[in-house]
């Protein structure tokens, strides 16, 4: 853990905020690496920071719902925007920033397909760079694991794992802090694996044209739903799962739905897909 990285002119850095920016900055330079044939660079910039300002806006609007419900009046706008502490909401992230891309494409009358394809390939490197910043952050902890367990992780008195054990009784002040499972670092590797498999197989074409984003969040969705019975900071809802489980469960049917009818439309030769990496349809040709 290492919420503060360094400090700039007395102005401290952010482990947290530093590893979403480097995940931004690593997204759209693979992004752009992919479209450069098609000339379009500079709108990929564009919407790579429409689709971010847009998650971060969702992130943090669900965050606050989630966890201040009733206390707004009592909080500062600052604090609102005061992401590099923490405290965004995936799933609120995902839905604003798809939600202002798309407005965005249709805006400029871009390929939708194409382009989501391209954000469903390289989304999970700005995920599992969130995560690490969870990791530094102390947030998102795992559950206790055995003491003999090499990946087990002790965090320091001043993460918020140590907080919940010590309010717990599990220890007391001063004491070393039973091990638990990294979570954040499972979550970051199961996005790094995704973004290498999806790479593969929509960037080579296996997939049908527009199935990247699709893709994406079904596999997101069930691989997130396991490592979040890992976790141990948050509460169990009357379903018996976290409200992220719920939320993967539901993202993983909706988009397996989807995955099902594009796959079925598809299903003809005449219809199959082609590389990602290829010039870009004609206008009239977007989907």
């Amino acid at each position: 853990m290492c919420p503060v990285i360094f400090e700039i002119f007395g102005m401290p850095i952010h482990g947290y905020g530093l590893m979403i920016v480097l995940g931004y900055l690593l997204t759209v330079f693979v992004a752009t690496r992919i479209v450069r044939r098609w000339g379009l660079e500079d709108v990929f910039y564009d919407l790579s920071m429409v689709m971010l300002l847009s998650g971060i806006l969702g992130g943090r609007t669900l965050f606050y719902i989630l966890n201040y419900s009733g206390e707004f009046e009592h909080r500062s706008l600052f604090a609102f925007f005061a992401i590099w502490e923490g405290g965004l909401v995936l799933y609120g992230g995902v839905t604003a920033g798809c939600l202002g891309g798309l407005v965005y494409l249709k805006w400029k009358k871009l390929p939708v397909l194409d382009f989501m394809d391209v954000a469903g390939i390289v989304a999970p490197i700005g995920l599992a760079f969130g995560r690490l910043g969870c990791f530094m952050n102390g947030c998102c902890y795992g559950m206790v694991c055995s003491e003999n367990y090499p990946l087990g992780v002790h965090f320091p008195e001043t993460s918020p794992p140590y907080a919940h054990q010590l309010h717990l009784g599990w220890i007391n002040a001063g004491e070393s802090m039973a091990a638990v499972h990294p979570a954040q670092l499972y979550q970051a590797g199961h996005d790094f694996l995704l973004f290498f498999l999806l790479l593969w197989y929509v960037g080579r074409g296996y997939a049908p044209r527009g199935a990247g984003m699709p893709l994406l969040w079904f596999l997101y969705g069930i691989g997130r739903f396991f490592i979040e019975g890992l976790r141990d900071d948050t509460p169990v809802t009357f379903t018996g799962l976290t409200v992220s489980q719920n939320y993967s469960l539901v993202v993983a049917t909706l988009f397996g739905a989807l995955l099902t009818w594009i796959y079925t439309r598809h299903s003809d030769k005449q219809n199959a897909s082609v590389p990602i990496i290829r010039d870009i349809p004609e206008k009239g040709e977007n989907g």
